[in-house]
């Protein structure tokens, strides 16, 4: 499974990866030996963590503590799936037993997009953003459709496999094989190159941006205390004021671009000097909206007890919330703002803060991120990003943000015409995790049918099409700005109004199994 996975990997070899695995398991409950259980837990233990290593070994880059916890978590939980998969089909049967796994499986992904200790980066469906050519249907089904597909391909394989002794020659072995990867695994390929996208959706005047990319280092001179505000205000002049025209309708910049000490305060941000130089410089633009990930704060003071579930005491009666957020500014003066909603666990939040704060302390905010919990704001409450002269409206997602298909679905359905990514993806160094999260985007636009400018601050910055398709680039690693067109795109795409439905469904499915096996255990 590891090989397969994008951007390195060879994805067809994620339609056999689980075969090996499944096989083991089948051959253990069959033979004479005992400790059956011990032996398949074993095995699963040794699959799922070599996946994960392989995969996301670049964690280790931001954390050592982050990259053992991050395999040990997700190899447990993986484990379990399988032991279950293999409890239930001894006693409702192999049949039974598939059906389970596949719809546990799928349930298992929505649960782990959802819990605070939510890490979604290997649900199955993600290994295609380098093959958008084979899924462009998940318009409709979204990356949920592909886990099915995968999940469907290993099973059905493995149960052509385990009958091998019972065919009367290799020939007709080989023929089912070759008929049931062609119906299975081909044909969506098939449907994929068929599918018409323009003429469902109205695709509209395009419109001009202008990516930032400083490619300031986070572990040295972008937290560092002796630089300013204004210190990065300058490094955006330097980068853009030679080539920003009044033509341009959006500058960005990245994720946390503005991120001296604890940040501006939200209620003051106004008021502030970085305001005002930002607002002199937008006044030679007028036509322009700047676009930028800055830390904010936001004090509570003569609060004896704490006034949000993620404020930090700084000392008695004063509490702050710290803030991943995004701005939109104009000319005009006027601006709005969002805080991230989908923070990284260990990082930016303490999951579970009531439980595990009083046995882990900081720990757990130690994972490659900093000892203060941060805020996140409710999908509800989150703007939509106005052009302040055209009808042109975006959402900021910001990083990690990027990985949750249904909520950037939701967020797009108030009413955005494209999606702005502003990310900083530095922390790994040049490693497969910056290629992998810029990759993942192009799911979120074939999902959505919007076009997706993505700043980074070290890269990879882009303009990615309603296709998928990486219309340009700014490489990683590179200091400089990246320049473009991209198109104003309306309607709204199945997946948009359903959303998860293969989840929501799969997970009624494997539920009930769960009750009919316990059921007949008690018997």
């Amino acid at each position: 499974m590891g090989f397969s996975w994008p951007t390195s990997g060879f994805t067809p070899l994620v339609f056999f990866g689980l075969i090996p695995l499944l096989l083991i398991e089948d051959f253990i409950i069959r033979d004479n030996l005992g400790k059956k259980n011990l032996r398949i837990l074993f095995y699963s233990c040794i699959a799922f963590l070599t996946w994960n290593i392989i995969t996301t070994w670049w964690i280790i880059n931001s954390s050592v503590l982050g990259v053992i916890f991050a395999n040990i978590l997700n190899t447990s939980l993986y484990t379990v799936i399988f032991i279950l998969y293999s409890l239930l089909k001894r006693k409702l049967g192999v049949n039974a037993g598939v059906i389970f796994l596949i719809t546990i499986w799928i349930s298992f992904e929505k649960f782990h997009l959802n819990w605070q200790f939510s890490h979604p980066w290997l649900n199955l469906g993600n290994v295609f953003s380098e093959r958008i050519g084979w899924i462009q249907w998940y318009e409709y089904t979204g990356v949920f459709g592909g886990s099915l597909w995968v999940l469907i391909s290993n099973c059905s394989l493995f149960l052509l496999i385990r009958k091998y002794d019972s065919y009367l020659s290799p020939a007709r072995f080989y023929l089912n094989a070759f008929v049931r990867i062609f119906t299975i695994i081909l044909i969506p390929m098939i449907i994929s190159s068929l599918m018409t996208v323009n003429g469902k959706y109205i695709v509209e005047d395009e419109f001009k941006v202008m990516l930032t990319q400083p490619n300031i280092d986070p572990w040295d001179a972008k937290f560092d205390k002796t630089n300013t505000n204004l210190d990065f205000f300058k490094v955006l002049k330097d980068l853009s004021e030679n080539e920003l025209t009044n033509q341009y309708d959006f500058l960005v910049a990245p994720e946390t671009f503005f991120s001296e000490g604890i940040g501006e305060n939200v209620d003051y941000f106004q008021y502030s000097k970085l305001f005002d130089s930002i607002n002199s410089f937008l006044k030679r633009f007028p036509n322009t909206n700047f676009i930028f990930g800055i830390s904010l704060y936001k004090t509570y003071q003569n609060e004896e007890k704490s006034p949000t579930r993620s404020a930090n005491k700084i000392r008695d009666n004063l509490w702050i919330d710290y803030y991943n957020s995004a701005i939109n500014l104009s000319s005009s003066e006027q601006f709005e703002f969002n805080h991230k909603t989908k923070l990284v666990a260990g990082t930016e939040f303490m999951p579970y803060k009531w439980i595990l704060e009083p046995i882990f302390g900081n720990l757990m905010l130690d994972l490659g991120g900093t000892i203060v919990s941060k805020a996140s704001q409710p999908i509800s409450e989150l703007n939509v990003f106005e052009h302040s002269t055209k009808d042109l409206k975006t959402i900021p997602i910001i990083c990690y943000e990027t990985i949750y298909g249904e909520f950037v679905s939701n967020y797009t359905n108030k009413g955005a015409d494209f999606i702005t990514i502003i990310s900083n993806d530095a922390w790994w160094g040049n490693t497969a995790g910056h290629k992998q999260l810029h990759s993942y985007a192009r799911l979120r636009a074939i999902e959505n049918r919007r076009y997706i400018v993505r700043s980074a601050n070290s890269g990879i910055s882009s303009i990615i099409n309603h296709k998928g398709e990486i219309i340009s680039t700014l490489p990683y690693g590179e200091y400089g700005i990246l320049t473009g067109t991209a198109k104003k795109v309306s309607g709204k795409t199945f997946y948009n109004i359903y959303g998860d439905f293969i989840a929501r469904i799969s997970t009624f499915i494997s539920i009930s199994m769960l009750f009919i096996f316990f059921v007949k255990l008690n018997k």
